[in-house]
């Protein structure tokens, strides 16, 4: 994610430096991007982790430089982790397997990223959606996404009113002996005065496992339903 938010910077940086004028511009700091606490509640999600505070310098000629504040604050489906504990327990009871055989821990995730940009500029609107493509391509190849495809793209509103600019992907997550299928969005919430990048992964469908003649699935998740909530939730960051 850090390569994607980086590579989003320098298209950031490009439109800032055809419209900024000249000038020392103070880049001011990037309040972290929040999802709702009660929406959080509500769909059985967390925060995890400390909100992680960064800050970006780009040289853009001898002896010049501007200076990127972001923050970047993560959150996992709690439920879900409980729903798979569960149905991987009932499983293991099943097919008489040893309690201590290990799963891997698999949830969805949501990953929020604000970009300040020197004098308060925001995205404009006409690069959002090369943001967007370029991220999402960005993701086609790498080494932990397999079967990776752009599905769908969409145009949402916060509850505040500020646009969301989506795009839905679909990929698999492989796994030893095994792959797992992955349903997932980068969004990009426009604002006057700051960017907000926006991440989210949920496992979809089943993981089938072979344990010798045993051949069946440990869990099975409804991830057309996860995403549908990932979506309500990052309508609620303001």
């Amino acid at each position: 994610m850090k390569i994607l938010l980086k590579r989003s910077l320098i298209i950031v940086l490009a439109v800032f430096l055809l419209s900024a004028s000249s000038g020392c511009i103070e880049t001011p700091a990037a309040s972290p991007a929040l999802i709702d606490e009660d929406a959080l509640t509500s769909y059985g999600w967390s925060q995890v982790e400390d909100i992680e505070y960064n800050t970006f310098e780009q040289e853009v000629s001898n002896g010049t430089s501007l200076t990127f504040n972001s923050t970047k604050a993560t959150y996992q489906n709690d439920r879900l982790i409980a729903d798979i504990e569960k149905q991987t327990m009932e499983f293991k009871e099943e097919y008489m397997l040893p309690s201590d055989m290990q799963v891997p821990t698999i949830t969805a995730q949501i990953s929020t990223n604000r970009i300040a940009l020197p004098g308060k500029l925001g995205i404009p609107t006409k690069i959002i959606s090369k943001i967007v493509d370029s991220s999402v391509e960005s993701m086609n190849g790498q080494n932990s996404i397999g079967e990776f495809n752009e599905s769908k793209k969409m145009q949402l509103t916060s509850n505040t009113g500020a646009p969301i600019y989506l795009s839905r992907f679909t990929a698999a997550m492989p796994l030893e002996n095994s792959s797992l299928k992955m349903l997932g969005f980068i969004a990009i919430i426009e604002s006057e005065e700051y960017s907000t990048i926006v991440y989210g992964t949920t496992p979809n469908g089943t993981l089938p496992v072979k344990i010798g003649p045993l051949e069946s699935d440990i869990f099975s998740i409804d991830g057309e339903r996860e995403l549908d909530e990932m979506i309500e939730l990052i309508k609620t960051i303001e």
